[in-house]
C-alpha cells in the first residue's frame, strides 16, 4: 500500500466518528479488507465502494479514493474497473461543480461501457450526462441523455437508474415551470424509491415536491416538504441534501418575509457547502443572502453578495444561475435608481432565461423591465413587458394547472394507500395460505402416521396369522407325534404283557415239573439214614 493511500485511509478513520453507526459498520469492514487486499480487482472494487459510501459527507476524499482505484484498475488493464473508476470521478466532481470535468469523464466511462456492450453502466453514463447538462443548463440535451437512459433502464428492468432518472427529468420540467409535468415524475420516483425502499434518493424528490409547491406560493405544502426532506437527509448523514434542504427552507421563509429566519437557514447552507466545497451550492446560497439583504434595503451588501455569487456562476458555467444574478442585480440598480446598469443586467438576464426555457423567472425579469421603465417614464415598453409578465402568470398559474397538480397528488396518494391495501390483503391471504398449508400438513402428516400404524398392524397381523399356523402345524405334528408315541407304547406295552405272560407260563410248567422242596429235602435225608 503506497504512502499516499496509507494517509488517505489515515483520514478516513478519523472521519468515521462523524458517520452513522450502519455507514461505520461498512467502513470499518471496508477499511480492513483494503488493508488486506492485493493490488488487483478487489481492491479496485472495495476503493471504489468506499468512495461512493463517502462522496455526501466528503466528496474531495471520495476523489482521492477513486483516483487511488482509477490507478489500480489501468495497471491491471482491466477496463469495467476503470469504466466504474472515471463514472464515480465524474459523480464526485460534478458534486464539486466542475461540471466541464466531469462531462470528460462521463463521456470516457460511457466509450468504455459501449465497448464492453455493459448495458448497465452505458443507462447510468447516459443519465449522468443527462445531469451535467441540467446543470450547464442546456435542458434539450439533459433530456435527450435522460429519455435515452429512461428507456435502456426500463429495457433492463434496473429500477434504481428508472427512479433516479424520473426524478431528474421532473427536475427538468420544474426548471421549465411544466409543474403539472414535473409532479408527476417526482411521484412515479418516489412511488419507485419507496417500492426498493431506497431511502437515500427520498429526500431529494421530497425537496423537488416541494419546489413545485413553492412555484405556486403554496408555502405550508412547500416547507412541509422541505422539513421533510432535511430531516431525512440529517438521519442519513447527507451532507450536500441538508444544504440544498436548508437553502429552500431559507426560500420560504425569504417569501413570507420573515428574512431573520431565511438569513439563518442561508448562512447554515452557505457554512456547509463551504466546508464540503461544492461550489454550485456556495454560488447559490451566496445569491440567496444577498436577496435577504436587497429586501431589508441594505444594498451594498446584497450587491456584494450577488457579484460573488455570479463571477462564481459563470465559472461554473451554470447559465440559470447567472440568469438569476443578473436579474437580482438589475433590480437592485432599479431600486438605487442606477437605471442604465439596470436595463442592461435585466435585458441580459431574460435572454438568457428565453434561451433556456424558464418560465417564471423569464415572467419575473419582464415583470421587473416592465417598473424600470414606468420608473424611466417609457411607458409603451412598460406596458409590452407588463403584459407578457400576464401572459406567462396565466400560463404558469392556471386554474388547470393547479387542478392537474391536485389531481396527480391525489392519484398517487390513492395508489399509494391502495398499495399499502393490497399488501396487506395480501399479507393476509400468505397468513390464510400459511394457515390452510400448516392444517393440510398436519392433515397429511395424521394420515401418513394412520396409514403407517395401519400398515404395521397389518405387517403384525400377518406375522401373528403366519405364528399361528405354524404354532397350529407344529401342534399337529406334536399330536401326531404323541398319537404315534402312544402307539408304540401300547405297542411296548402289549410286547411287555405277552413276555410276562410267557414268563409265568413257564415258571408254572417248570413248578410242575420240578420236584418239590420239601420232597428234595426228605429224599435226602433217607439217603443220609442209608
Amino acid at each position: 500500500m503506497g504512502y499516499k493511500l496509507k494517509h488517505i485511509l489515515s483520514y478516513i478513520l478519523v472521519l468515521a466518528s462523524c458517520i452513522c453507526y450502519a455507514q461505520n459498520k461498512k467502513l470499518d469492514s471496508l477499511l480492513n479488507l483494503i488493508k488486506t487486499d492485493k493490488e488487483d480487482t478487489n481492491k479496485v472494487n472495495h476503493l471504489n465502494n468506499l468512495g461512493w459510501l463517502l462522496k455526501q459527507s466528503n466528496p474531495d476524499t471520495s476523489i482521492l479514493v477513486d483516483k487511488q482505484a482509477l490507478a489500480i484498475a489501468e495497471k491491471q488493464q482491466w477496463k469495467k474497473g476503470i469504466a466504474t473508476s472515471l463514472s464515480q470521478l465524474g459523480a464526485y466532481i460534478n458534486l464539486k461543480g466542475n461540471y466541464s470535468l466531469a462531462l470528460e469523464y462521463y463521456l470516457k466511462a460511457l466509450k468504455l461501457d459501449e465497448e464492453l456492450n455493459y448495458k448497465k453502466g452505458i443507462a447510468a453514463c447516459l443519465g449522468n450526462i443527462g445531469i451535467v447538462y441540467k446543470n450547464q443548463a442546456d435542458y434539450p440535451k439533459a433530456l435527450d441523455y435522460y429519455y435515452r437512459a429512461l428507456k435502456l433502464a426500463e429495457e433492463l428492468n434496473f429500477k434504481q437508474l428508472q427512479a433516479n432518472t424520473l426524478g431528474n427529468i421532473g427536475m427538468v420540467y420544474k426548471i421549465q415551470a411544466d409543474y403539472p409535468k414535473a409532479l408527476d415524475y417526482f411521484l412515479k420516483a418516489l412511488h419507485l424509491q419507496e417500492e426498493l425502499g431506497d431511502k437515500n434518493g427520498v429526500p431529494t424528490l421530497l425537496g423537488n415536491i416541494g419546489s413545485v409547491y413553492l412555484r405556486q406560493d403554496d408555502y405550508p405544502k412547500a416547507l412541509d416538504y422541505y422539513s421533510r426532506a432535511l430531516k431525512l437527509a440529517e438521519e442519513l448523514g447527507d451532507k450536500n441534501g441538508v444544504v440544498k434542504h436548508l437553502g429552500n427552507i431559507g426560500i420560504v421563509y425569504i417569501n413570507q418575509a420573515d428574512y431573520p429566519k431565511a438569513l439563518e437557514y442561508y448562512l447554515k447552507a452557505l457554512k456547509l457547502a463551504e466546508e464540503l466545497g461544492v461550489k454550485n451550492s456556495v454560488a447559490i446560497n451566496l445569491g440567496n443572502i444577498g436577496s435577504v439583504y436587497g429586501e431589508q434595503k441594505d444594498y451594498p451588501k446584497a450587491l456584494k453578495y450577488y457579484l460573488k455569487a455570479l463571477k462564481l456562476a459563470e465559472e461554473l458555467g451554470d447559465k440559470n444561475n447567472v440568469a438569476r444574478n443578473l436579474g437580482n442585480i438589475g433590480e437592485l440598480y432599479t431600486k438605487t435608481g442606477k437605471y442604465k446598469e439596470a436595463e442592461t443586467y435585466l435585458l441580459d438576464a431574460l435572454k438568457i432565461d428565453k434561451e433556456l426555457g424558464i418560465k417564471d423567472e423569464e415572467k419575473e425579469y419582464e415583470e421587473r423591465l416592465s417598473e424600470l421603465y414606468e420608473k424611466t417614464g417609457r411607458n409603451k415598453e412598460a406596458f409590452a413587458h407588463y403584459k407578457k409578465a400576464m401572459q406567462l402568470k396565466d400560463t404558469l398559474f392556471s386554474a388547470e394547472n393547479k387542478k392537474q397538480l391536485i389531481k396527480k397528488e391525489m392519484n398517487f396518494e390513492f395508489e399509494k394507500k391502495e398499495a399499502v391495501a393490497n399488501a396487506e390483503h395480501k399479507s393476509e391471504l400468505e397468513k390464510q395460505n400459511a394457515v390452510a398449508e400448516e392444517k393440510s400438513k398436519k392433515q397429511m402428516l395424521f394420515l401418513v402416521l394412520v396409514s403407517c400404524i395401519l400398515i404395521l398392524v397389518g405387517v403384525f397381523a400377518v406375522f401373528i396369522l403366519r405364528a399361528l399356523r405354524i404354532t397350529n402345524k407344529q401342534k399337529q405334528i406334536i399330536e401326531q407325534q404323541k398319537e404315534e408315541v402312544q402307539k408304540q407304547k401300547a405297542l411296548v406295552e402289549e410286547h411287555h404283557k405277552e413276555v410276562m405272560d410267557s414268563i409265568h407260563y413257564a415258571k408254572r410248567i417248570q413248578t410242575a415239573l420240578m420236584p418239590r422242596e420239601k420232597y428234595i429235602e426228605s429224599s435226602l435225608n433217607r439217603l443220609r439214614k442209608l
